[in-house]
């Protein structure tokens, strides 16, 4: 699975430099085989290197930073670098990212080699047509959500198939995943979050409910998964925190929303099929951390048209 994952998304040959991230916390076999395979296809240069855990988006150890800007790719096991100031310069000189968010057998024989990635771009194009045609969305669901928003037509919405074979490039396994180009300001009203919080809470036990005025969060209302919520974002003493980032619709049809206990966690639930995720904060260059809230089962409409329907794709 490690060498079909290496040649197929990151076309790795021979003579390459190969850089293997992984956490000291991590499944040993998953790293063992990674870099197994990564001296198969690659050669003699190929170094597993591995760190305690830290929070996501921040920078690693020394010297890890010198192996990460040495590297011609760099394969991250649940290693969160994504949009640190390393990772902007390690592209800048050529280095390629594939990043493996879970970085667990299971999941990537269920999500990447178990999909059909032909129809997954697909899909993906269609919806970058539909989101590009349209100007006006709002999303609602049975449990109280109305939340309303603005596209940007000057930006393309943006997906990712998870193949980095140019120099510089970055690419993230399992794929399936939209980003629609929203006017921040003009997110307004209520999302109502019923599936997971990446971090800290992962799955939840009881919604949250979080209120959207002009594109910040102004209140938090819920049980027990929204006070320990509440406090985490309070935690970092940071406005930053309560502003809206980015707005992603899924559709693998074989992502999941299953998380690893805390504080581990997993993207892959923002790819479940008609999920809806709202990332919150800045990270790495901009900010002090990153959060994503996600739902299942909303209805999406835009300029009046649903295109999701109580978490079904009319579009296909």
């Amino acid at each position: 699975m490690a060498r079909q994952i290496l040649k197929r998304f990151a076309g790795l040959r021979a003579g390459e430099r190969v850089l293997i991230l992984a956490e000291t916390e991590a499944d040993d076999r998953v790293k063992t085989a990674f870099h197994r395979a990564a001296r198969e296809l690659a050669g003699a240069d190929v170094a597993l290197v591995t760190y305690d855990r830290r929070p996501p988006y921040t920078h690693p150890p020394e010297p890890v930073p010198h192996a990460v800007m040495a590297a011609d790719l760099v394969v991250a096991l649940d290693i969160y670098l994504s949009h640190t100031r390393l990772e902007k310069a390690a592209r800048a000189a050529g280095a390629r990212f594939l990043n493996l968010h879970p970085a667990d057998f299971a999941a990537l024989r269920r999500a990447v080699l178990g999909v059909d990635h032909t129809l997954i771009r697909q899909r993906a194009r269609k919806l970058a047509r539909i989101f590009g045609a349209s100007r006006q969305g709002l999303i609602t669901c049975r449990s109280g959500s109305k939340l309303s928003f603005d596209i940007d037509g000057s930006r393309n919405a943006t997906t990712g198939d998870g193949v980095v074979v140019e120099r510089g490039g970055y690419a993230t396994l399992p794929t399936g995943k939209i980003k629609v180009p929203v006017v921040r300001t003009t997110l307004n009203g209520v999302f109502v979050v019923n599936g997971v919080i990446i971090p800290p809470i992962n799955e939840l036990t009881g919604t949250v409910t979080l209120r959207f005025k002009r594109g910040r969060v102004v209140e938090i209302a819920g049980g027990r998964d929204a006070r320990a919520y509440a406090r985490f974002l309070a935690s970092f003493d940071e406005p930053s925190m309560y502003a809206f980032d980015h707005l992603t619709f899924g559709f693998n049809p074989k992502a999941s929303l299953r998380q690893p206990p805390a504080p581990r966690f997993s993207s892959e639930a923002e790819k479940v099929m008609g999920s809806i995720n709202i990332g919150l904060g800045s990270a790495g260059l901009r900010g002090k951390q990153h959060t994503d809230v996600v739902s299942v089962g909303c209805t999406v409409a835009l300029d009046g048209k649903p295109i999701i329907a109580a978490g079904r794709y009319t579009t296909w």
